[in-house]
């Protein structure tokens, strides 16, 4: 009988075929193919369309890039975009733009609209210049009006934008209405976006006025004397709390007049209402009701 001997192979071949050296060899190989394959397939920027504008964003970029029509555009001049949004209206049939421009050349919440044939920007909540960084972090997009979501509050620039027409609203309103303390905040606009309540707070002096678009104020209200002590002071002692836990957390807004000015917004909301009677439009809440001024008809 005849025995046939078979070369026995050395320890590397039998190596070679073990599961573990399979996978990698496949490792290695998929190494070496990876960076060619990326190669073929650059990253591609996020692009957003509306109408002829183009909203570019890079993946690393804080920033966007805005073109209309294919060329660059740079609103007021402001070479940082953070950020754009469309409205329901539209100009020469092109959406119109909420944008937020900061940095030193930035004008702050911008609305973007085209006439004859050029996107042209008007400004509606401009930076604040000594507390840039805060603004910038928290950019003003206004405050949806309670019952009346299309009408966005700028209760700080006293001013609203009505997002369904693209008509920027302020009224003719004697005092200061703008900054964290203004002698009226705009707090609410009529249904025929006409007039404009105003919330006015001395302490122990709490109104409401009633002021139309060119010809002056058209209505007042005089609150009872309880009433900032009952609502009024009650909200800032929330504000102020939400901010400080804001910023013990690292989270949060943490601007304790901008939050106040939102609370005080959503209250006079629950509290009144408008209604209309002889004299127009005029506010109604808390069992009283605002009427024109003595010695002007209404």
């Amino acid at each position: 009988m005849m025995t046939i001997l078979r070369p026995v192979r050395p320890l590397q071949d039998a190596m070679l075929f073990s599961p573990l050296h399979r996978l990698a060899a496949a490792a290695s190989l998929l190494a070496a193919v990876l960076p060619v394959v990326q190669a073929q397939t650059p990253y591609v920027p996020v692009m957003q369309q509306y109408g002829d504008f183009v909203v570019t964003r890079d993946r690393h970029g804080a920033t966007v890039t805005l073109n209309f029509r294919r060329h660059g555009y740079w609103p007021g001049g402001a070479r940082e975009v953070a950020e754009v949004r469309p409205i329901q209206a539209t100009r020469e049939g092109q959406p119109m733009l909420l944008a937020f421009t900061k940095g030193y050349t930035g004008q702050g919440t911008i609305l973007i609209g085209v006439q004859n044939g050029e996107p042209l920007m008007r400004p509606i909540s401009p930076l604040q210049r000594d507390d840039m960084v805060r603004t910038e972090r928290d950019p003003e997009w206004g405050v949806p009006q309670p019952g009346r979501s299309e009408i966005l509050l700028f209760a700080r620039d006293g001013r609203a934008l009505d997002t369904g027409t693209g008509e920027l609203l302020w009224f003719d309103v004697p005092g200061s209405v703008t900054g964290d303390y203004p002698q009226a905040m705009l707090v609410s606009i009529s249904p025929d976006g006409r007039r404009g309540a105003y919330l006015t707070n001395a302490l122990t002096k709490v109104g409401i006025i009633v002021a139309t678009r060119d010809d002056g104020v058209a209505g007042v209200l005089a609150l009872p004397p309880d009433t900032y002590q009952q609502w009024l002071k009650p909200l800032s002692e929330a504000a102020s709390a939400q901010a400080r836990a804001a910023i013990k957390t690292g989270q949060g807004r943490t601007d304790s007049n901008r939050i106040r000015r939102e609370l005080e917004l959503a209250w006079f909301g629950q509290q009144f209402q408008w209604k209309q009677g002889r004299g127009g439009w005029q506010v109604t809440g808390l069992g009283l009701s605002s009427a024109p001024p003595e010695g002007k008809q209404p």
